[in-house]
């Protein structure tokens, strides 16, 4: 899976220069402004090679200390460099120490730079020492070391206990997780941490060019169809649930913000590319194209107007003109991004303040106590390791090329705000909820600094993406720019690089007279752009263009390169040699990591057929959807790529080459936020997306094979294809669609590119009996543990396919539009009946399996309520050992909803339990449901007392 090298650990050797060295020292025993300013100007004296080497060993210096101390040196001495960018470069090759891991030293540092300065991305100023302690206060760093032995002959160190306890600068001390639980509370508690991001920073922004990025805050993240009141969420009222499908409502909103687009006419519609008239000749006769023009809104380039579409027009033989679909599935949807950048562009640029230094901030970021925690998690092997690992590559390349902008307040602003989102992130292991919504605005962070900064370009995109193919197709590595030609580009969207592929491989050998010759590729958003394709035009289709998946969205039958690579040479046996080159239209959006010592499916795929393409006999067009799971599940940039490889200098290829930089120059991409942030992913996650994917598609296999297992029936759904994190399901009874609209335990996003687990719905195929449509969700199983996995779907599957725990056919059918709770208690009777000897992964997940019955009895028992309030209450009593938090508490919530609708004292002698299912839950989430309780005549025992000791906590 190649995950990105670790940093190095190893202790780098002192630079030679003596100077160098002593003044160094001179920082390390007073890290103050006088010394830093000395350690940067004996830097500043050294050739660059030897720089270099004394940055290595200063930034492996500092790693060892501990977190407090480096992260604040750190940040002093980046301050004084007048190039910080070696530094921050060499801090993100080291190491560092983990916190609970560094021996306990007096805080020097303290002694010298104001903590409280610290904190902020500004200019350090004039530093005074700290205040001593006030009268009768304990400087708890000072007590003695008493160490005591323990019965276990574990020893105690008293003052590493104290620091645990009280510093708040230690992400694994009680002080630091109880201020993060206040700064989590209080987003909880808030309109939404998207929202207020963007309205704190409206007055830094305003009248800017960078108006737009504070816009796009919790743009990326398609929304939620669920009413969440989640304000960790990412959130944005501009948002669309698939941007190409339904910008034209977000349009309008848009408009109102674009002078340039409140004139749009009736018969007008805003397309991404003036090339876009052009790729219509592959889907409309000539005399449907006659009236139609196109013209760039500013420019030459870029978002443009096709004007002349007349919606209800027919072609000359009556059929009607179905302009919505035929641009969707061209790829021709504008990017809103380059929307966004319209808002503000006659803007002045933002003022540079010298009092900030962006680099100083992100010095003490990397250097931070929670940023070694996220490292320390990273190479961890639980469920959430893959993601912390993406986070920390990111992060880290940050401090690549020229780094942030220096002196921009927007930039040192996400900066901080990351600060606080990785707190969270880090704190929040055990409710992966919690995490992964963090790390989903932690991107919208990244998003702002490499936005701000606009560092990379069409160079760096070119280079970023030929890295990812020649890693995952080696077999090629030694023969490109040697025989084989190969070019990337960037383009709007996964259907933007499938339609221009198309385009160019049509445009070049005569549209009218291509088919597409091959098997049912079940991609359902492309259905009537490739019949279309399939029927021909006008005269009988030739066999000159082959549209093909390694990993289809909706999986059904696993790939097989071997046999497309056997097919594709076949094909070329036929044909004559001086023929224009044979078309391949490859879309690898979802690429899966090999098996160890095997080979990746693109390197089967341009392995096997590289002699040929060298050969001139073969053109292979790999298109790529950044919006989808494959950039990294989090990314959800409206982006793409078509790369195309063909014979080095081949002439009959030269026509086919230039059509494709025709397609990416007249986007304009490049050089705008979008390409900032797709350039600065595939550089530095790409190593960590296959890992992703594998982790995801473990779910995917667990949920097929265990929690909801179809028997290969395709009328209940997919099975699991080997790497592919996504599964349709159905069900024999009911509208599947609709039983997942009431399922909340799993996000619905109709959507891909997220780390927690959702679906997409409404999916109709003809896969039942005698062609039968059948409607389908698909699963996009998230970075979720495996447990969560049974929790969510092992009631629903057994429940949907009437087979209880234990059965191996189905017994008496059960239907869920009319569940019943004695249909939820049956099957958990047959669960206690399956001995504890079992080793089909029953007993490993039998308290996850009493859960999830018990999560769907909330969701779909609608009545029954004493028996639901036994059901849940009992599952606190004993069952939740080894139950996720998450799980814990929607059934606490759901308890407690129930509750309320009577006089709590009918439920007198379960407060006990009911003491445990309020524990679970954190103060802000039980408060609304603690005020509905009705507490008169409780009693007065000990456990009535301390229920509402917690009832009085959560609402005072």
């Amino acid at each position: 899976m190649n995950p990105e090298p670790a940093p190095t650990s190893t202790k780098p050797k002192p630079p030679n220069d003596p100077v160098l060295v002593q003044r160094w020292w001179d920082f390390a025993a007073v890290p103050d402004d006088k010394t830093a300013d000395a350690l940067a100007r004996a830097l500043r004296a050294l050739s660059p090679a030897d720089a270099s080497t004394a940055l290595e060993f200063i930034a492996g210096e500092l790693a060892r200390r501990p977190a407090r101390d480096r992260s604040t040196m750190s940040m002093v001495l980046a301050f004084w460099l007048i190039d910080a960018t070696g530094f921050l470069r060499a801090t993100a090759k080291v190491k560092l120490d983990h916190p609970a891991a560094s021996s306990p030293e007096p805080d020097k540092t303290a002694e010298h730079l104001d903590p409280a300065r610290a904190r902020q991305p500004v200019r350090p100023g004039t530093v005074e020492p700290a205040p001593p302690p006030a009268p009768g206060v304990v400087d708890r760093l000072l007590i003695e070391a008493l160490d005591l032995a323990g019965q276990a002959g574990r020893v105690v160190d008293l003052v590493e206990l104290e620091r645990r306890t009280d510093d708040a600068g230690d992400a694994t001390s009680l002080r630091h997780l109880l201020e993060t639980l206040d700064l989590l509370t209080s987003v909880a508690r808030g309109p939404g941490y998207s929202k207020t991001r963007r309205t704190a920073l409206t007055s830094t922004v305003a009248g800017t060019t960078q108006e737009h990025v504070v816009e796009q805050i919790g743009f990326r993240a398609a929304p939620s169809e669920r009413s969440t009141k989640d304000g960790l969420s990412a959130k944005n009222t501009m948002a669309a649930t698939y941007w190409r499908t339904n910008f034209n409502d977000r349009l309008r909103d848009f408009c109102v913000k674009l002078p340039e687009l409140a004139k749009l006419g009736p018969d007008e519609v805003l397309v991404n590319s003036p090339l876009v008239l052009r790729k219509l000749a592959i889907t409309l006769p000539e005399e449907a194209l006659a009236g139609l023009s196109v013209k760039p809104v500013r420019g030459t380039t870029g978002l443009s107007r096709l004007s002349g579409v007349k919606m209800g027009a027919t072609t000359s033989d009556g059929e009607l003109i179905q302009w919505v679909e035929i641009l969707r599935e061209l790829g021709a949807t504008p990017s809103a991004h380059q929307l966004y950048e319209l808002m503000d562009v006659d803007n002045a640029k933002p003022a540079v303040d010298l009092s900030i230094d962006a680099h100083a901030a992100l010095a003490r970021l990397i250097t931070s106590s929670r940023f070694s925690r996220l490292q320390e998690l990273a190479a961890g092997g639980g469920g959430l390791a893959p993601v912390f690992a993406v986070v920390e590559a990111l992060v880290l390349g940050l401090t690549d090329g020229t780094g942030p902008d220096r002196h921009d307040a927007l930039t040192a602003s996400a900066i901080a705000s990351m600060s606080e989102l990785l707190d969270i992130v880090v704190e929040s292991v055990e409710t992966p909820s919690v995490a992964l919504r963090a790390v989903d605005l932690v991107m919208d962070e990244i998003g702002i600094v490499v936005a701000v900064a606009r560092n990379y370009f069409r160079s760096d995109y070119q280079k970023a993406a030929r890295t990812v193919l020649l890693e995952r197709a080696p077999s090629i590595r030694d023969r490109a720019g040697v025989d084989l030609e190969i070019d990337s580009h960037l383009v709007s969207s996964g259907m933007d690089a499938l339609g221009s592929a198309l385009w160019v491989a049509l445009s070049t050998r005569g549209h009218e007279q291509v088919s597409r010759p091959t098997d049912m590729i079940d991609y359902f958003e492309t259905t009537m752009l490739l019949d279309k394709l399939k029927k021909g035009q006008t005269v009988t289709p030739r066999p000159d263009v082959l549209v093909a998946a390694l990993n289809p969205s909706t999986p059904f039958t696993a790939p097989d390169p071997g046999k497309l690579v056997a097919d594709v040479l076949k094909t070329l046996e036929t044909r004559d040699g001086s023929d224009t080159p044979f078309a391949l239209v490859l879309d690898t959006t979802i690429q899966v990591a090999p098996r160890a010592g095997g080979r990746s499916q693109l390197d089967v795929v341009l392995g096997g057929l590289c002699g040929a393409i060298a050969a001139g006999q073969l053109e292979v067009f790999l298109c790529k959807s950044y919006q989808k799971y494959a950039s990294f599940g989090f990314g959800k940039v409206a982006a793409g790529d078509l790369t195309m490889v063909s014979s080095k200098g081949a002439p009959a290829s030269a026509p086919a080459r230039y059509e494709a930089l025709a397609q990416e120059l007249a986007l304009d991409l490049n050089r705008h936020d979008e390409a900032q942030l797709v350039v600065h992913m595939l550089k530095h996650g790409h190593r960590h997306e296959l890992a992703l994917i594998h982790h995801a598609a473990g779910n995917a296999e667990l949920v097929d094979r265990f929690c909801w297992p179809t028997r290969g029936d395709k009328a209940l759904g997919s099975s699991y294809v080997e790497g592919v994190p996504l599964l349709l399901r159905s069900t024999p009874t009911g509208e599947v669609n609709k039983l997942f609209g009431l399922f909340t335990s799993v996000d619905w996003r109709n959507s891909f590119s997220f780390l927690r687990t959702s679906y997409v719905g409404n999916i109709d195929l003809p896969l039942g009996p005698q062609g039968q449509v059948v409607q389908y969700v698909r699963v996009n199983t998230g970075h979720e543990s495996r447990a969560a996995m049974v929790e969510f779907f092992y009631a629903f599957g057994h429940l949907a396919t009437s087979t209880p725990p234990g059965a191996t056919a189905p017994a008496e059918r059960v239907d869920l539009t009319r569940v019943t709770l004695d249909d939820v208690l049956g099957h958990l009777a047959a669960l206690a009946a399956v001995p504890h000897t079992d080793t089909t992964g029953i007993e490993r997940y039998r308290n996850n399996i009493i859960a999830s019955y018990c999560l769907f009895a909330s969701h779909f028992v609608k009545a029954a309520a004493p028996g639901r309030i036994a059901l849940f209450a009992g599952f606190f009593g004993q069952y939740t050992n080894g139950v996720t938090f998450d799980t814990q508490r929607l059934l606490a919530e759901a308890l407690f909803a129930l509750l309320a609708t009577g006089p709590l004292a009918t439920h007198a002698d379960k407060l006990g339990l009911l003491c445990r299912a309020a524990a679970i839950l954190p103060v802000w989430q039980f408060k609304p449901l603690a005020l509905k309780l009705k507490l008169a005549g409780i009693g007065e025992t000990a456990e009535a007392k301390r229920f509402l000791a917690l009832v009085a906590r959560a609402t005072k």
